[in-house]
């Protein structure tokens, strides 16, 4: 019997979930669960990295008592972002969020350096201002000394094995999305680093196939009065990666959905998409665990949502996940949609006044109440989704029949009907906490305890997935949504 702990940090809540295998299939469970939300100091958001860590460690010996023993943790979290370490090895200042806006002044520089096109082809990575090689690039532009004081770089979820292990790693699928590789080799693209004036030396050898760190800190160990002595991997560190490797039957045929704060639609591939097509789409190539690639794209996703839960808490009406999606139900004759995937959607704050301002139709209708707000953008979601498939599928030169759909956003049955709906295929839900259970049974591979012919039937034994048949929609709602797109194109 073996305990593992999936520490799966996301951009709005971190959890630790517990994997106990007993050789034919793997038991999860939540073990503790904390907010994550970047904190605005002084107009810059940062990760409070400290806090996330304290939770972290409260969760492991909550872990311990209720297991009787861990034998491994790993750590998966959102890409991009990182930290710096002093050459003493301790992190000198606290990491950026992907949303802050700190890069604005410097996008035309970069690009001045390396164009769009050309960090495309070198990278597979398509040009995001979100995109590590962004934020690196804005961080050194505008305090030169950091490049005296930078001795290790290391993406969030390497940093956090850090400071459990007090060993550096850099894992494939983290170091992936962050646009400092070359497409080709997997390693790290001496056109970029020289390009930028970046060193070689702040960054560690990165591993495709995952590694045992070492054990957890003594001093760690010691405060946490752990009994057991867990093992420190370095497994697949991006949550999407990890998602996939809880997945069955990813054939070729085959789509994914990551359905959370951010919508992650793409494709499994063996080797980067690098074209015209791949590029105008939007498309970009990340890692996965074993060298393979995952083309997708990021779509802004239940943010939108989760900041009008937040913005109608401020203004005293709490409403729940289960009750917006019940008020969108209600909503039979929608047909207004905005782009999520316009930037104004990306940013907090005002998401109610956004939607109004930017929701596109043929009538002029104004959108009045929250049930028809809410609707609107659940339907404009599963437009997205509907549209990026088709993009893959173009990039690709396949013909995809199914669609895995997995992560917390799953548990709204409509937004996943209407994905099934506007897509016309059939969509197969789940697991909900899709990053943990992948990230539970590669730390298992990792450690020898099951063979890659083996994962199939585990996963099959261990998870319950749901299947939704696309249902056949109206030739009024194919030319709205067809009239949508036109003008969202």
């Amino acid at each position: 019997m073996k305990n593992v702990i999936a520490i799966d940090l996301g951009a709005s809540s971190g959890r630790l979930i517990s994997g106990v295998f007993d050789g034919e299939k793997i038991e999860t469970k939540e073990q503790f669960r904390f907010s994550n939300q970047p904190v605005n100091i002084l107009g810059e958001y940062f990760w409070d990295y400290i806090k996330i860590f304290q939770e972290i460690k409260h969760g492991l010996a909550i872990a311990e008592k209720n297991l009787g023993k861990i034998d491994s943790i790993s750590v998966d979290t959102w890409g991009v972002d990182y930290t710096f370490l002093d050459k003493k090895g301790m992190i000198f200042r606290p990491p950026h969020s992907y949303r802050d806006n700190r890069v604005k002044n410097y996008i035309n520089d970069l690009k001045n350096i390396i164009s769009e096109e050309k960090l495309f082809t070198e990278t597979g990575v398509n040009f995001n201002k979100i995109n590590t090689i962004v934020q690196l690039f804005s961080d050194i532009k505008s305090n030169k000394e950091l490049t005296v004081e930078i001795g290790s770089i290391l993406m969030m979820p390497n940093m956090f094995e850090y400071l459990l292990s007090g060993k550096k790693s850099t894992d494939f699928s983290i170091i992936s999305t962050s646009g400092l590789l070359n497409s080709e080799n997997g390693n790290y693209s001496d056109k970029v680093f020289n390009s930028l004036q970046l060193k070689h030396e702040w960054f560690t050898p990165i591993n495709k196939n995952g590694q045992i760190l070492d054990d957890i800190l003594p001093n760690i160990r010691e405060e946490l009065e752990l009994e057991s002595k867990p093992k420190i991997i370095s497994g697949v560190g991006h949550d999407t990666a990890a998602a996939l490797e809880s997945l069955r039957n990813m054939d070729a045929d085959t789509a994914f959905i990551s359905c959370g704060t951010w919508s992650i639609v793409g494709k499994k591939v063996n080797k980067p998409v690098i074209s015209d097509l791949a590029m105008d789409a939007g498309l970009t190539n990340e890692g996965c665990l074993g060298g393979s690639y995952r083309l997708l794209k990021n779509i802004t996703g239940l943010w939108i949502v989760q900041e009008l839960q937040k913005e109608w808490a401020y203004q005293g009406e709490m409403v729940s996940w289960q009750q917006m999606q019940d008020m969108a139900n209600t909503i039979k004759d929608n047909n207004t949609y905005i782009d999520p995937n316009n930037e104004v959607f990306s940013q907090p704050g005002n998401m109610e006044e956004k939607i109004r301002s930017f929701a596109v139709n043929e009538d002029c209708t104004i959108l009045k109440s929250k049930a028809e707000i809410l609707r609107c953008v659940y339907e404009s979601l599963a437009i997205s989704y509907a549209k990026t498939i088709k993009e893959i599928e173009k990039a690709t030169n396949t013909k995809l029949k199914n669609i895995c759909m997995f992560g917390g956003g799953i548990q709204n049955k409509l937004l996943v009907q209407l994905t099934a709906d506007y897509t016309g295929k059939s969509v197969y839900a789940g697991p909900i906490e899709a990053s943990s259970f992948g990230n539970i049974i590669s730390q298992l591979e990792i450690l020898g305890d099951i063979k890659q012919d083996e994962k199939e039937n585990i996963i099959t034994n261990s998870l319950d997935i749901e299947e939704y048949a696309p249902k056949k929609i109206t030739e009024e709602k194919k030319q709205s949504i067809v009239s949508f797109e036109r003008h969202f194109s």
